[in-house]
């Protein structure tokens, strides 16, 4: 995290601080950075639950974070009982954002709700934000960040719990077996049009922090170093493992695991992305982040995967990729909306 920096407080973005908000019609009502916004969105209804005062939160030097919820899920399922408690009690802004279709669909159209959040909540902030997300939610805000350039100088924190930055071939797999996939899952397969896209050229942007949380037993982004971004001073790649050697998290238990919110919340209360020497073994023990209630957990977690598994077969199901939508190149960039 960056050290806080001083500017002018002005009106708060209407809704924030409400325990669930709908935001409609968002692309006119906020004010856009004067620097280049990128390709226009098409946007007209971003789903939102913000908890606290963005702009107080970030007075006190706790950066509001947006929660980016995996493929498959939604805010509720992946975040309101583990992360977003942590924050409540700790008395961080933030927001929980719902994508289309569970984040089933085209990634391309749910990054375009992601680049309207990180504006929004930025807007209410009126400073710096900090994203967490898990997989696909670890992933897609690199998406935003690379077409829409504003949203870079509104971004200074990037937690990625088990993003597949490099592809899965777990999807690989299954979308080859079916013969149709989600469309989701065929953009984060390993060799996709989608990932080669976003990995072309720079994979991190300078000002941002960027901490990649893995586990050695990922059963969903397979090869689990799929989640490394390229070394540098601003970006940490850290296995749970390696902070505590008896962990036995798997992909979907990172969005509640104690190892991994101790890396978390290193790199949400200090400059830069987390660092394994100021998390220390010493700290491991309790397999659960401190927010989670052992009592509910089996209820939640079972509620979660249940969620999951409906949106697997209710999405709708394609023979093939989408088309690509945004592409990058040395020699020209271009993108077209493709919200609905």
């Amino acid at each position: 995290m960056r050290q806080q920096r001083s500017r002018p407080f002005g009106v708060r973005a209407l809704l924030l601080g409400a325990a669930a908000v709908l935001v409609t019609g968002v692309g006119a009502a906020f004010a856009m950075p004067s620097r280049e916004p990128g390709p226009p969105l098409a946007v007209t209804k971003l789903a939102l639950h913000c908890v606290g005062d963005a702009a107080a939160s970030a007075r006190a030097g706790r950066a509001p974070v947006l929660l980016i919820h995996g493929t498959g899920s939604n805010f509720r399922a992946n975040f309101s009982w583990n992360w977003a408690r942590a924050f409540a009690i700790e008395k961080r802004a933030y927001c929980g954002i719902d994508l289309p279709e569970d984040a089933s669909g085209d990634v391309q159209v749910a990054a375009e709700h992601v680049v309207q959040a990180i504006r929004t909540l930025h807007d209410a902030a009126q400073s710096p934000i900090a994203l967490v997300g898990h997989s696909q939610g670890g992933l897609i805000g690199r998406w935003a960040l690379k077409y829409w350039p504003d949203t870079r100088t509104m971004v200074d924190e990037y937690v990625a719990l088990a993003p597949p930055n490099h592809g899965t071939n777990t999807f690989v797999a299954q979308c080859e077996a079916a013969g149709e996939c989600p469309a989701a899952r065929w953009q984060q397969r390993t060799g996709s049009r989608f990932l080669a896209a976003l990995n072309d050229g720079p994979q991190t942007w300078p000002g941002i922090d960027y901490t990649q949380i893995m586990t050695h037993l990922d059963e969903i982004v397979v090869p689990y170093s799929s989640s490394v971004l390229p070394a540098g001073a601003n970006v940490s790649n850290i296995e749970v493992n390696r902070i505590c050697p008896g962990e036995t998290v798997e992909h979907f238990g990172l969005a509640y695991d104690n190892a991994a919110y101790l890396i978390g919340m290193d790199a949400l209360t200090h400059p830069g992305p987390a660092q394994p020497a100021r998390i220390g073994a010493g700290r491991c023990g309790p397999p659960l982040m401190p927010a989670v209630d052992p009592a509910t957990f089996p209820t939640r977690a079972a509620a979660a995967l249940v969620q999951s598994a409906n949106a697997m077969v209710t999405a709708q199901q394609l023979t093939a990729e989408p088309p690509l939508r945004c592409y990058a190149s040395r020699d020209q960039r271009a993108c077209t909306p493709t919200a609905r």
